[in-house]
């Protein structure tokens, strides 16, 4: 949206947009567990994922395939902007992302992966789009699975954060195994974003957001 609105209204219309579409299917939700076991795995998890997504961007960077410098020029911090971008998020993203990146298509792709069989995959995944996956209360996770929801989150972010997205989720996806829990992926994500928030704005890393 920031294409043809003010940054500060495209960022207000995400939240309201984001905020009532998560409200709306909120009785669809299935997080899994929120206790002290899944917080403290995803807080082990968070120096992880902050390196696998700026350490990419810093190679890139020094090898001269993006221009940091520039990208931090241009990054628009105004106080209302920013604090709106923050709580987009930390909060809504975090959800949105996880919910539809982990719930919805990795079950539409595992539940499609199952059915492969005689057909191609692409005839699996188009005639999946109608059915209601039954994975029998287990994580919807196989190696084609996983392959296709990376990458579509990968799909979702600027082609220099590429690299980035795809570690990410791979690392968060590990994260959301052992510990069971989609929580733990939304509260990596949610932490994982409000440092690059601060580091954006602070601390002198403008190119990361």
């Amino acid at each position: 949206p920031t294409a043809w609105l003010p940054a500060t209204i495209a960022q207000a219309a995400k939240l309201v947009l984001t905020a009532g579409t998560l409200l709306y299917y909120r009785r669809y939700y299935r997080l899994g567990a929120f206790d002290l076991p899944v917080a403290f795995k995803a807080l082990l998890c968070l120096p992880f994922a902050l390196l696998v997504w700026i350490g990419p961007l810093l190679l890139l960077g020094s090898i001269g395939l993006v221009d940091l410098n520039n990208m931090a020029r241009e990054a628009n911090f105004t106080a209302l902007n920013f604090w709106l971008r923050v709580f987009n998020s930390v909060i809504l993203v975090a959800l949105f992302e996880e919910l539809f990146t982990r719930a919805y298509l990795l079950g539409w792709f595992h539940q499609a992966g199952r059915q492969r069989g005689p057909k191609n995959s692409l005839d699996a995944i188009l005639d999946t789009l109608d059915q209601t996956p039954d994975i029998g209360g287990g994580l919807s996770l196989s190696t084609f699975s996983v392959a296709l929801a990376t990458l579509v989150f990968a799909g979702g972010h600027q082609p220099h954060e590429y690299l980035s997205a795809v570690l990410y989720y791979a690392l968060t996806t590990w994260l959301y195994r052992r510990a069971g829990s989609l929580w733990a992926c939304v509260i990596v994500h949610g932490l994982t974003n409000l440092v690059i928030a601060f580091l954006a704005r602070y601390g002198g890393m403008g190119f990361l957001w």
